[in-house]
């Protein structure tokens, strides 16, 4: 009797060794499939993330592309831009400039910057046979900056600073033209504004949208002690 006894404590012994082992097995294999589930889950959930960003950033692309093949093709049809920063020219006495458009929000961190091509010069501007033939402007001059077209004249100044030590003075000002080609191809200037580094001014919330620039026009700044 002690000997089957004893045999039959062994096996069941066993058999509660082989319940733990099933047991601990199925709770390893619960454990993995809901570390792929979730890892399934966050993968979906990023490559949905990516997606909606993609989309956003191509809306943002496409409409900029349009509002540039509109405003071309505007310029085209009429011959002539916008006057800077919404101003119609005064004809006679008691002629106002007309006040510019509230600007649009950019969200930048969803907008491509584009290359800016700056020609400084100390003292005056260039004249504008420097800027008459394309691929021959005063490139020893040149200052390349990536901006926004919400740029404002303040930020392209401190910009300016930061790779133009004689724009640091505080009592600099810094004078702005747009280069840019008439109806007939031919490039003209007219004035955007002017900073000053020491102080702000009415000219210092202008935004490059906010004129006639386009991509590609240039810009002319006089250095101005």
């Amino acid at each position: 009797m002690g000997s089957d006894d004893s045999e039959s404590e062994e096996q069941e012994e066993r058999k509660e060794r082989r319940g733990d082992k099933r047991d601990r097995e199925e709770r390893h294999e619960k454990e993995d499939r809901d570390r792929d589930r979730d890892r399934d889950r966050d993968r979906d959930r990023d490559r949905d993330r990516d997606k909606g960003q993609a989309a956003g950033a191509l809306r943002n692309f496409t409409g900029a592309m349009a509002a540039s093949v509109a405003s071309a093709a505007r310029t085209e049809r009429t011959g002539e831009r916008a006057a800077p920063y919404g101003e119609a020219p005064a004809k006679g006495r008691g002629k106002q400039a007309i006040l510019p458009p509230p600007r649009k929000t950019l969200d930048r961190s969803r907008t491509c910057p584009f290359l800016l091509r700056i020609f400084r010069k100390i003292g005056e501007h260039h004249g504008i046979q420097a800027f008459t033939e394309r691929g021959k402007e005063p490139v020893h001059d040149e200052l390349q900056v990536y901006a926004w077209p919400d740029v404002t004249l303040r930020e392209l100044a401190d910009l300016i600073k930061d790779v133009a030590p004689e724009a640091r003075d505080p009592k600099v000002r810094l004078a702005f033209n747009l280069i840019y080609p008439d109806k007939t191809g031919k490039n003209v200037s007219t004035n955007l504004g002017t900073v000053t580094c020491a102080r702000r001014g009415p000219d210092d919330d202008k935004a490059l949208s906010s004129s006639k620039f386009q991509t590609g026009d240039l810009l002319d700044l006089a250095i101005l002690k």
